[in-house]
């Protein structure tokens, strides 16, 4: 079943770009009239490339469907539960008009928004790990309740793109052209390296953590010295106290999310409880503010449900909890 949503993906493509062969339009004529809802297919993947076409130049789409069709079909051959109606037509949508590095993070549930200047927008949902894959083939791995920002191009002399929340960067080396990560209170600047970067609004810290390579980690609007981190150091700027430090840390405690865990090493309870509301969109209350200072190691996994974050916490502590809808209660 995936195989056939997949050759149809293409053959809605090849059609509505006009280089579908006579015998790829007739077959895509046949699988329109099995059904009312392959006609809706049709019908709505027509009218997004439609109106897509105004925001780029023939030359422009001819050139990345082909990039396009790579991604999309490497990331669709893995194994599916179901695929919707919304999805499917996304799929295709993506085929026809929206650059490479957008195809895989609008399959994966995130946002992107086109607007002539070709600026994107891909959102993590809380709950949800979204990845895209930018134009010169840096790799971004998006944490829950997160969004990102940038022009589809990268145009310029610098890759700049904007970052609310965690996210993890595989950046592409080019010597010639720094990529540069701009949040709320700060700025990395890197040529080619792998990082982590956490900068939710809201949060009193902003953290990068290095993997390989170096990053240049400076504030906006202060004559602070930058900070350049080497590979296992972790930078921390808090906003309230306006201090930075730099340290040695276990760099899989602060990237293990991308891969679906939450690893946490003598965290303490403030911190665990601001990880398990973005996950599982909740709103958690401590009853008792001694509670703060209680401090756990140990590991939940993004596929678990509240639930079991819940009941793991309680077997480790004297913690108990009561929840009603979304709010959860601590004591």
């Amino acid at each position: 079943m995936q195989n056939e949503h997949n050759h149809i993906d293409l053959l809605i493509a090849n059609c509505l770009s006009g280089e579908a062969s006579q015998a790829e339009k007739d077959e895509l004529d046949n699988w329109i009239g099995e059904s009312p809802a392959n006609k809706r297919i049709f019908e709505e993947s027509q009218r997004i490339w439609v109106k897509s076409k105004t925001y780029f130049a023939a030359s422009d789409i001819s050139s990345d469907r082909e990039k396009i069709k790579d991604q999309i079909i490497q990331q669709l051959s893995k194994p599916t539960k179901t695929v919707s109606l919304s999805s499917w037509i996304y799929r295709v949508a993506a085929i026809l008009a929206l650059p490479v590095m957008l195809g895989i993070g609008w399959y994966m549930g995130s946002k992107e928004i086109i607007t002539e200047t070709q600026l994107c927008e891909v959102t993590a949902p809380k709950g949800q790990i979204s990845k895209c894959v930018l134009a010169d083939g840096t790799e971004v791995w998006l944490n829950a309740g997160s969004t990102l920002k940038y022009d589809a191009a990268l145009k310029g002399n610098l890759r700049e793109v904007n970052l609310d929340g965690e996210a993890y960067f595989k950046v592409t080396k080019n010597k010639h052209k720094p990529f540069v990560v701009n949040t709320e209170h700060t700025q990395i600047k890197v040529l080619g390296t792998i990082f982590n970067l956490k900068a939710y609004s809201g949060e009193n810290k902003v953290e990068t953590t290095l993997e390989e390579g170096s990053v240049v980690f400076s504030l906006n609007e202060s004559a602070t010295k930058p900070v350049e981190l080497k590979p296992g150091e972790q930078v921390v700027y808090n906003i309230s106290e306006k201090t930075i430090t730099v340290g040695k840390v276990e760099t899989y405690l602060h990237t293990a999310w991308k891969d679906g865990k939450f690893v946490f090493k003598d965290a303490d309870l403030q911190a665990i409880v601001q990880e398990l509301e973005k996950l599982y969109d909740v709103r958690i209350h401590l009853e008792n503010d001694s509670l703060l200072k209680l401090r756990f190691r140990g590991m939940f996994e993004y596929e678990q449900n509240i639930f079991s974050a819940l009941e793991t916490l309680e077997r480790t502590t004297n913690i108990k909890y009561r929840m009603t809808g979304r709010d959860i209660w601590l004591k």
